[in-house]
Parts: C-alpha cells; structure tokens; sequence
C-alpha cells in the first residue's frame, strides 16, 4: 500500500495539471445542489462534444432524453461515489485547453464499469489521470471486485489501451469478447414442443454458472457476479433507491427436453437510462448454445426476448425507458437472426474485464502504453 500512495504523489499536479474528481476542485466553496451539479454536468458534456465523443450522430440520437439522462447523473452523483464517480484532468498550460475525463459507475455490487474516456488531444494527461484514478482503487481495492470497458471495435484508441491488456497483464484474469449490438423493437413467440422458457430460480444458480461461463467465460461471470446468490441485484437496488433510482436483473432460461442445462440465457439489466452514452447499462444479454441448429436458435432467441421484453416496457419497475427498441448484446449468429426477424444492427462491441487480482498489473500496462508520451514529456523537461 506504501508503494502504491508512493506512486499517486509521484503523479504531480504542478507540472501537468489538476486532478478533480465528482468536480470536487470545480464546486469548491459552492453549495453542492442540484443546480451546481447540473451546470457542471453541462460542462461535462461541452467536453464530450469538443473532444469528438458527442459526435453530431450521437447527440442526435440522446438529445431527446438528456434532461433524463443528466437528472439521472445528478442523482448518481448525491450517493458520495458509491454509484457514479466522474474524473477530470485540466492541464495547466492556459494557450490551450488541456482536459480530460473519465467515468465510473457501479453495475453490480462489488464491480464497476469504465467508461467515456475523452481527451483534447492531451495524452500526458490521459495518463496521468488514468494512473492517479487505477492508483487510488488499488488502495481500496477491497470495494472492488473488477472493472470492465465497452468499446467499438473501430475505436483504434480503445483497442490500443482496453483491447491488449490480455497480451500484458495476462488471461488468468482478463479478457477480451467480441459481441454484436442490435436493436430490437418488436419480437414474434414462435411454439415448440421440445423448448420452453422459465425465469430463473434459485435453485438453478450452478445451471446458470456453468452455462454462462461456457459461452462467455469465468472471467466475465465472476466480474458479472453470476455466481452470486443475488442474481436479481437486489441489494445493490436498494443503494439506488436512495437516490430515488434502481438497478435490477432479470433472468430467464430455455431449456430442452431430457437436458438438465440451458440451452440459451437472457438477462435483462434494467439501470437509469442513459449512465452510459451508448445505453449498454439497459443492455440485454443473450446467449446462446453454439451447437443449436439455425432453426433451434431462432426459436430460442425468439422465446427468450419475447420474455425479456416485459422488463423493459411494462410498467412493474417504475425505471424510465424512453426509446422503442431493447438492445441487445450476442453473438454473430444470434445477431443475423435477429436482424433477418426486422432487428437493427448497430455496431460491433468489444468487453475488456480486469479482475481485482489484475489491478497492479493493469496500472503497469497503463504505463507501458502511454510510455513513449511519458518519455517525450522527460525529454522535453530536461530541454
């Protein structure tokens, strides 16, 4: 742990910038309301939009629920960073704007997701805000079990800082899934006397394990909590209730005939819309046995979301879901079923996981890629 608080006061904020965290620096001496936290928010988003995240597509395609979104933010971020934490770096250069910013949320109990890492073009910074921010869960990192990154797979950034880190901090307790990410509006039922669908039970905990670690690994159930009792997310729902939010699983299970394992999954995660950009925190899990015909995976795809879909447009949650489609994450061959049903492909997703047994090897390889950044900036000072 010494070594670990070495290394965040290493990280000097006099000769590349100021580190803030839930705009702790930029509310200082304010009250912390609803409007502050509102005005810095929209501050947030001026960076999104000026750093190319918020691109004109994306922002076409929220717009119409961003009051949502950001109310949702604002309440996330009363709970003193046990639900949203929101880091920003400001370089100290005043020619030019120096920011960065990443965000936080938790998706399970004991785990968080990574996510809109932006930057002006200052990747000093990035780094320096990446290593303060991995140095500091390291410290406390009996509050986290593990942390995952949802990136496209045409973001040459990404996959340059999230996409190797299996090649360096090794796969014992990492990985890296590719997964396609389709809209789905509507849905038909088919029948079949050999495949029926049942929510899940308690009793099918070790089912459900064992099914979910074959199609997506051990890695991704034990950051996911599959093995967890909790399947439902209960007691993680009651810390958003206190913020007047909620955060809730569903899942169903397709079984066949004369099998005692599933042959397809669905999970339902159900969250404050818009946490994510992307809506990968309303994201619907579907996954399904590799060996099933074409025609046994259509009915299984269709029967499961034909469930999942009760979770998302009744009413029973009370959790706003504005949009008309469920998007869903699966496989390619699932995806094409989908899509011929009247689905809508949006892009190709890839999942970084690192468990907490990684964290001091994921600092590591945070500095090994920004390296040459940090070697020109050595090179530069003794200039």
């Amino acid at each position: 742990m010494y070594l670990l608080q070495q290394k965040i006061e290493q990280l000097s904020t006099d000769e590349i910038g100021n580190y803030d965290k839930n705009f702790s620096t930029e509310l200082s001496g304010n009250k912390l309301n609803d409007i502050s936290i509102r005005k810095a928010l929209d501050r947030l988003i001026e960076l999104y939009e000026n750093s190319g995240f918020l691109y004109p597509e994306k922002k076409e395609r929220i717009s119409p629920y961003m009051d949502l979104i950001l109310d949702n933010w604002r309440k996330a971020l009363k709970m003193d960073g046990q639900l949203l934490n929101i880091v920003k770096f400001a370089g100290i250069k005043p020619e030019k704007e120096q920011l960065t910013s990443i965000t936080f949320w938790r998706t399970t109990f004991n785990s968080w997701v990574a996510q809109h890492l932006v930057s002006t073009g200052f990747p000093v910074g990035v780094c320096a805000m990446m290593l303060r921010a991995q140095a500091e869960v390291n410290i406390e990192k009996d509050r986290y079990k593990s942390f995952q990154n949802w990136f496209s797979k045409k973001n040459h950034y990404a996959n340059m800082v999230f996409g190797t880190l299996v090649k360096t901090i090794g796969k014992e307790y990492s990985n890296v899934n590719t997964y396609d990410y389709v809209g789905v509006k509507q849905i038909s039922r088919p029948g079949s006397q050999t495949i029926r669908t049942i929510p899940f039970q308690h009793n099918m905990q070790q089912e459900l394990y064992h099914f979910y670690c074959q199609i997506r690994g051990s890695i991704d159930a034990e950051a996911e909590e599959i093995n967890d009792m909790d399947i439902e997310l209960n007691q993680l729902d009651e810390v958003y209730q206190k913020v007047e939010l909620r955060r809730k699983r569903y899942v169903w299970l397709a079984m066949m005939k004369n099998k005692s394992l599933p042959v397809g999954v669905v999970i339902a995660n159900r969250a404050p819309f818009g946490l994510n950009f992307s809506i990968l925190e309303n994201r619907c899990d579907l996954l399904i046995d590799p060996l099933l015909t074409k025609e046994t995976r259509r009915i299984v795809c269709h029967q499961l979301l034909s469930e999942a879909m009760n979770a998302y447009f009744s009413n029973e949650l009370n959790l706003p879901f504005p949009i008309s489609f469920v998007p869903v994450i699966t496989d390619t061959k699932s995806s094409q079923i989908l899509i011929d049903s009247g689905a809508t492909f949006l892009r190709t997703y890839k999942k970084s996981v690192w468990m907490q047994q990684a964290f001091e090897g994921w600092y590591t390889h945070i500095q090994n890629t920004y390296e040459s950044f940090l070697r020109k900036r050595n090179r530069q000072k003794k200039i």
